[in-house]
């Protein structure tokens, strides 16, 4: 008996395996988050946090930024267009919304090789809910006599979770970052 196998019916077994593995959360967790905008007009706002692929043998890496001033009517924060690599290049991010450092969402891409997808990378995109003060009680926001403002989150228990929201698995010939922004360590 011969096995005739066509593009669909690997689709099909794709998008069976896929769908197995989704029966399990699949989210990136943000245990630790802290923003700042200190005083001064030069002054130049950062983001750091730490972001860990619980789908992926619990991969973690550190995510930053700094760029200037933030405003809610600023356009120079890292968006869809162009998201910053995290250190570990495979993860990127960006603001999905940005209202000021105490509320805005953020976005996660994490590229990765999966053996039991195939030897080709997936990526796995996460759409986060607003995170602020009213949402996330455990984010304390401050503004200091100094002038500087900014928000900390620390709750390795009961992290700010990331929901995966899709699932991209494509062919390519090379592996490497794909986030065109800067990465900022």
């Amino acid at each position: 008996m011969k096995l005739n196998l066509s593009f669909s019916s690997f689709a099909v077994v794709l998008t069976t395996l896929l769908l197995v593995k989704t029966t399990v959360a699949w989210q990136f967790n943000i245990p630790r988050l802290h923003t700042l905008q200190p005083a001064g007009p030069t002054a130049n706002a950062t983001v750091h946090f730490t972001i860990t692929d619980v789908h992926d043998n619990d991969t973690t890496t550190h995510c930053s930024a700094s760029f200037a001033e933030l405003t809610a009517n600023s356009t120079n924060y890292p968006t869809g267009a162009s998201p910053i690599a995290c250190k570990n290049p495979d993860f990127g991010w960006y603001f999905s919304s940005f209202s000021s450092l105490g509320n805005f969402s953020i976005n996660i891409i994490h590229t990765y090789i999966d053996p039991v997808v195939g030897p080709s990378p997936q990526t796995l995109y996460g759409t986060g809910d607003p995170i602020n003060e009213a949402l996330i009680p455990q984010l304390n926001c401050y503004v200091l006599p100094t002038g500087e403002y900014g928000c900390a989150f620390v709750e390795p228990k009961y992290p700010i979770v990331i929901p995966v929201t899709s699932v991209v698995a494509k062919k390519t010939k090379k592996r490497g970052s794909r986030f065109t922004g800067p990465r900022k360590a």
